[in-house]
């Protein structure tokens, strides 16, 4: 990537020829490598992973990318967001509007990509980006805790050991 030849050199020049105007970086797995990323070079976005079963995860994104994005001013798009549904099987969320909640309301989090499956999927989605409003630290917490025991479901998009 940093290499004389390498990708940043790359972005630079395209830049600079007005080919790209903005910049980003994405990761699925370790965010220890999108936060060094961020801090050896000025990208404008960052794709990963928020949602409230990775907070438990030994190597969370949120304490670790997003200080760093928002002290560099990048901006953030939150993925994976119900988990691929694994989020709201029973006992843990109850639906799109607690998912996407706790992903907006992650300060330096400024929107997120959610897939669907079918209309309905689309319906809710819509309708939970519309009616969103910012929790507050106890809603965060609930949700949390909520899903405290789901969160080792999420190993299909990151690595556990």
């Amino acid at each position: 990537m940093f290499g004389e030849n390498g990708a940043a050199k790359a972005l630079k020049e395209a830049k600079e020829q007005g080919l790209d105007r903005l910049s980003g970086i994405t990761g699925h797995h370790e965010p220890d490598i999108i936060d060094a990323g961020l801090e050896r070079y000025p990208f404008d976005h960052a794709l990963i992973p928020v949602n409230a079963a990775a907070t438990h995860h030994p190597r969370p994104f949120i304490p670790t990318v997003l200080p760093a994005a928002i002290a560099q001013n990048v901006g953030i798009t939150a993925m994976k967001v119900p988990a691929y549904g694994r989020l709201f099987k029973p006992g843990v969320l109850e639906g799109m509007h607690q998912a996407l909640g706790y992903t907006l309301s992650q300060q330096g989090v400024h929107c997120a990509i959610i897939a669907a499956e079918t209309i309905e999927q689309l319906e809710e989605n819509v309708q939970a980006a519309q009616s969103f409003q910012a929790l507050d630290a106890a809603a965060l917490a609930a949700i949390e805790q909520k899903t405290a025991t789901a969160w080792e479901d999420n190993t299909f998009f990151r690595a556990w050991t």
